[in-house]
């Protein structure tokens, strides 16, 4: 599978990779990861996202910063939000619009 950037992030970069970082915000506590396939890191960010009756998750596009610590956030692919024990996804951001 080739993964391909979203337009206009760091063009032309051939050395940092293209990876997705997923996150989940419920209650009081967090989890997160770092695939190299946006399908898999939704997939983790779901099933921990599952396991709570609330919280948010969002799934974002990044690279290695250049010197090679912590991350350069690209746009996010997809943000999730559960209340009551339903989830709710929006394409792109919508991480501070939800709680």
């Amino acid at each position: 599978m080739t993964l391909r950037w979203p337009e206009g992030f760091l063009v032309g970069c051939t050395v940092r990779p293209l990876l997705a970082v997923w996150e989940v915000q419920a209650g009081g506590r967090g989890a997160g990861g770092v695939s190299d396939c946006p399908a898999a890191a939704e997939d983790a960010m779901f099933e921990v996202l599952d396991a709570c009756p609330s919280g948010r998750g969002r799934v974002r596009y990044a690279r290695l910063s250049w010197v090679g610590i912590g991350y350069v956030y690209g746009p996010t692919r997809l943000t999730a939000h559960r209340k009551d024990g339903v989830t709710v996804t929006v394409p792109g951001d919508a991480w501070e619009g939800l709680s």
